[in-house]
């Protein structure tokens, strides 16, 4: 009792220096009050608290912003609205539409094409020497074909052709005259097959086909980028919905808080009044309620920034203010079965699905390159009958080609090589590091489930004590330090079972991310 006595009379003693300290209208350090200026802060001690008192008072920023709409979503909706709205996975799905055309684009390598040619070209060869020939050439010619690209490298032209060929040759003589020696005409027409096939550079089906197979897999990149999208969105988003959620449960604990600290300074104060107790309970209850009002501003603040977070993760115009109509935060917690999640995001999830992809597509680079070091043998033919059946032309041709060195290809293959073998490498550490992804989030589920059973009799300890030091305070045994202690202590633990119980669904919406899809119950 003496000591407690004691210390009254020190904080008395204290305060009273204090309030008798001129501290109005001191300028070590700040500007006068009313200037225009404001207040130039230095040593916290000279302060001219009334100057600050009037600053803030005259400023406008403690009022927020309006809201111009209003969204009320539940948090399936919520999650179903960032899987349509959100900026990022709309990015993401124009990607995947550009891939899937791409494929398209590609598969029209082998679709027929119509061909259509033809012309004329005629010569004249004339001599001085009056006995030699002067000579005429006349050719046209048209076709019409269809050519089509066959898978095996090669490709296959039938079509319908006429060509005609005159040929006029005359003599002049010594007297002028002129006299018609030769004249020929040649024509032919009638429908016709060539076929062109390389055997070795070239003349593969997969060669043939890489383009098509190269946009195919780009395709499944590309899905397998936007299902880690989905899973991301939809995980930030369930996370921004708690985080709503919390800040505005944890402004319930500072308004419940602010009924106790109005209930301490009424009592203290006809504890005083009574000359049961000193002045300086009033002004500690005073000074304990200032600082939850103070309190209760930042939680203000921060039910402010999530639900910035909330509106950017759904997509929605930033003056669009989110009522979540689930005010509950969802706490279940499952079975670790860590070896299972871990099998899990090795098969699902969507970075090592690409990644996977990724090295198919190298495989198919190979493949390729390795074909381009052989030489290059193509043979080729055809076969144009005549329309009156007395009358055909025929070809057949082969062609070999090798580069000396082949310092090119063999160049190319050991790129293609070199990246197959960094996309391997590449896989295994992405898989390691799925593993401890996974792992790190089970640790997390662990601990907080450990963390909540301290909390939980921390909270009840706190409104025990709160509860006992209330009761002393009353009968005059103890002073409103203990109760201001209980107070600070309960808002604490109360807090800190919040963020509890939000981290925990928070981390399990992570989990679904990290194991590419729902947790098995």
């Amino acid at each position: 009792m003496r000591r407690r006595r004691a210390r009254q009379n020190a904080i008395g003693w204290a305060l009273l220096v204090l309030i008798s300290t001129p501290v109005l209208g001191s300028t070590r350090g700040f500007a006068q009050v009313g200037s225009a200026e404001g207040l130039e802060v230095g040593s916290i001690s000279d302060l001219d608290l009334e100057a600050v008192r009037i600053i803030i008072d005259r400023s406008d920023d403690r009022v927020s912003p309006d809201v111009k709409g209003l969204r009320s979503l539940s948090l399936e909706e919520a999650v179903a609205l960032s899987l349509e709205e959100n900026l990022g996975l709309q990015v993401s799905m124009r990607t995947n539409e550009i891939a899937e055309a791409a494929v398209t684009a590609s598969k029209s390598k082998f679709h027929p094409l119509l061909e259509v040619s033809g012309g004329a070209a005629g010569t004249k060869r004339g001599y001085p020497d009056s006995n030699r020939q002067s000579q005429f050439t006349d050719n046209q010619d048209v076709i019409i074909g269809v050519r089509q690209e066959v898978p095996t490298g090669g490709s296959v032209t039938v079509g319908v052709g006429y060509a005609r060929s005159f040929t006029d040759e005359n003599y002049t003589q010594t007297d002028g005259s002129i006299t018609r020696n030769l004249e020929t005409s040649n024509e032919i027409g009638g429908v016709g097959i060539e076929i062109s096939q390389p055997l070795l550079r070239g003349g593969r089906i997969f060669v043939a086909r890489k383009e098509i197979l190269d946009a195919e897999y780009d395709t499944e990149i590309s899905r397998a980028e936007l299902r880690s999208q989905i899973l991301s969105v939809t995980a930030k988003t369930k996370t921004a919905y708690y985080k709503v959620i919390q800040t505005l449960r944890a402004i319930e604990v500072i308004e419940e808080a602010l009924v106790r600290d109005a209930q301490l300074v009424e009592a203290s104060r006809a504890l005083f009044e009574s000359g049961r107790v000193s002045k300086v309970d009033v002004y500690s209850a005073e000074i304990n309620q200032a600082n939850d009002m103070a309190r209760l501003a930042g939680a203000e603040a921060n039910r402010e920034l999530a639900q910035n977070e909330l509106r950017e993760v759904l997509g929605l115009p930033i003056d669009t203010e989110v009522d979540v109509t689930d005010t509950t935060i969802p706490f279940d917690p499952v079975q670790i079965e860590l070896e299972s999640w871990i099998r899990q995001a090795v098969e699902r999830r969507p970075e090592l699905v690409r990644a996977k992809i990724e090295i198919e597509k190298a495989e198919l680079a190979v493949r390729v390159r390795k074909n381009d070091a052989l030489p290059s043998f193509d043979v080729g033919g055809g076969f144009e009958p005549g329309f009156d059946g007395a009358s055909w032309n025929w070809n057949a041709r082969g062609e070999f080609r090798y580069p000396i060195g082949n310092v090119g290809a063999r160049s190319r293959l050991k790129q293609a090589t070199t990246d197959r073998s960094r996309l391997n490498t590449e896989y295994a550490r992405l898989k390691r590091q799925v593993e401890l992804e996974v792992r790190e989030i089970e640790i997390r589920l662990r601990q907080t489930l450990e963390q909540l059973r301290n909390l939980i009799l921390g909270v009840e300890n706190a409104r025990a004590k709160r509860k006992i030091a209330r009761g002393r305070f009353e009968m005059g045994l103890a002073d409103n330090l203990d109760i201001r202690n209980a107070d600070e202590e309960l808002i604490q633990t109360e807090t800190a079972l919040l963020d509890g119980l939000v981290g925990y669904a928070s981390n399990l919406a992570l989990l679904e991310a990290r194991i590419g899809g729902t947790v098995p119950e």
